[in-house]
């Protein structure tokens, strides 16, 4: 019979005791030792503090996770945090200045690198940020209350309850400002328990609000959020889902656009990257940080250095994001993507922009696609910028097919290093990396690495 070897908790008493603060992982948090031989990792503790702490939990491995309950000795660095509603789950690390949480975010890769690569870079990583502070693009609010009152906001962190919020400062201004109104124009709705939640999108020409509903609202209800879209100059979209409890994409009803008068003859929402107009719709993936989408793109561009000889494929293109830019910069570029809707969008994205040397395919990369017109293609650059499980199956692809070029983008610098390991092992190297703050306040990093295969 197997058994699975799974850390068991030990049984941890309330009482609160004192810890030094020595360091701090990835994600900001305080790590501390103790005298008894247990690695305590402290949300919200900065290293050089001496902190009051509550145990939460401790493992057989001697890993331990405190609540934060006090700071007896304060560093220099702790700034008071900006945003007035505590117990949100979106910022962890409003406590930090931005000059140190671009330290822990790139030590921490470098950390994980050497750990799971096992060997050091050996090249310097440039780390690029921008506005700590209203940057947010995108967004969504969850709905409840009673028939009193209405509250809308984000879920607590590591909880199911709400925080409700009148603003939000990593939100652009522009969605941050229309939070109030929101609840005002919700509590107009004849059963407002038929909004499950809202999601909020600043478009370059436009802001869009999309109300996703559990069931059909009544005409005077739309006709209520018709006029709201027009009185505030924002496009209003409708989603219904009649599967209660299910989120699958295939239980939700096509987006309905309540007032298309509000795009003024343009084909829809879009953002602008590289000189190219990218379409899409709430709800579609886009990266949050516009600022600092556009300093990666031109940093992705710079690692693939391309020219008109080059054929790339693009893995996980999404709307395409990268494809499009870089496509007038190569022979052919190949963009592939898991879903359809996605894709459909991305074609129509290259004929809006007059390119013509950019081909997408829809496939799911985590099944065999190795039989695929695409993955028999002849191409000698890769470019992959996968969700947070990674791309797995499609390196093990790649190393037989050995491109000169591959630049990996990742949301996860777990799963990234699991992947390049791969590629090491395979005669790649690691010639340049760099980590940019796409998320600013929060524990997340995106990383782009370039990797060159030796071909000696």
């Amino acid at each position: 019979m197997v058994k699975f070897f799974k850390p068991q908790k030990k049984e941890v008493s309330a009482k609160h005791f004192a810890l030094n603060i020595i360091d701090a992982d990835i994600s900001g948090r305080g790590v501390a030792r103790d005298g008894n031989g247990v690695t305590w990792f402290v949300p919200g503790a900065l290293p050089g503090e001496e902190v009051v702490v509550r145990a939460v939990s401790v493992k057989k491995n001697n890993i331990g996770e405190a609540e934060l309950i006090s700071v007896k000795k304060r560093s220099e660095q702790r700034i008071s945090p900006k945003c007035q509603f505590s117990g949100c789950g979106g910022c962890s690390l409003q406590h930090i200045s931005v000059e140190l949480e671009k330290k822990f975010k790139a030590d921490g890769v470098l950390r994980l690198m050497k750990k799971n690569l096992g060997i050091d870079p050996g090249v310097p990583c440039e780390v690029v940020s921008g506005a700590e502070f209203f940057y947010r693009r995108t967004s969504r609010l969850s709905v409840t209350g009673d028939r009193k009152e209405i509250h809308i906001g984000f879920r607590e962190e590591k909880g199911k309850n709400l925080v409700e919020i009148d603003s939000c400062c990593v939100l652009h201004p522009e969605l941050s400002e229309l939070i109030p109104s929101i609840r005002k124009i919700i509590n107009q709705i004849s059963n407002f328990k038929l909004i499950g939640h809202v999601e909020l999108v600043k478009a370059d020409n436009i802001v869009a609000v999309l109300f996703r509903c559990i069931n059909n609202l009544e005409a005077s209800d739309l006709k209520t959020l018709f006029n709201f879209g027009n009185e505030h100059g924002v496009a209003v979209y409708i989603q219904t889902r009649h599967e209660k409890g299910k989120e699958d994409l295939e239980d939700w009803e096509e987006l309905d656009l309540l007032n298309e008068d509000v795009l003024n003859g343009e084909k829809g929402l879009y953002y602008t990257i590289d000189g190219k107009k990218i379409y899409f719709v709430p709800g579609d993936f886009i990266q949050v940080n516009d600022e600092i989408n556009k300093l990666m793109v031109a940093r992705v561009m710079d690692y693939l250095d391309l020219n008109d000889k080059d054929r790339l494929l693009d893995l996980f293109c999404g709307l395409g994001n990268f494809t499009l830019p870089v496509a007038s910069r190569c022979e052919h570029v190949y963009g592939i993507e898991g879903v359809w809707n996605m894709v459909k969008e991305a074609q129509l994205n290259a004929e809006y922009n007059d390119i013509h040397n950019a081909e997408f395919f829809v496939h799911d990369l985590t099944d065999d696609f190795e039989k695929t017109l695409w993955a028999k293609s002849v191409f000698n650059k890769v470019l992959l910028d996968p969700g947070r499980s990674g791309a797995e199956k499609v390196v093990g692809y790649l190393m037989k097919k050995k491109p000169d070029t591959v630049v990996y983008v990742s949301c996860n610098p777990l799963t990234m290093t699991r992947d390049i390991r791969v590629a090491l092992a395979n005669g790649y190297k690691i010639i340049k990396w760099s980590v940019f703050d796409m998320f600013p306040k929060t524990e997340h990093v995106e990383t782009v690495v370039l990797l060159s295969r030796d071909k000696a």
